[in-house]
């Protein structure tokens, strides 16, 4: 998979409303769209890093899988 590199605000919400999936998740929202955000080899539905960051804005590096954005590193900006 390719490495990316977005730039956005961290944001809990629900997402997949409507469907078996819905949950509430940590999604960062980015000019490029939404995604589920989580920290590789994090949990996938509860990570204390990843909930940590809401209401943050973050500039993160990982890759795009399904939907998710599954970060390696990440730093706080202003």
């Amino acid at each position: 998979m390719e490495a990316m590199e977005y730039e956005g605000l961290v944001v809990r919400k629900r997402i997949n409303i409507g469907s078996k999936s819905e949950h509430d998740a940590t999604v960062l929202a980015t000019e490029d769209g939404e995604f589920k955000l989580r920290r590789q080899g994090g949990h996938p539905f509860s990570d204390s890093d990843v909930q940590a960051l809401v209401g943050k804005r973050i500039r993160a590096k990982g890759f795009v899988s399904a939907g998710q954005f599954i970060i390696d590193t990440y730093e706080v900006v202003p």
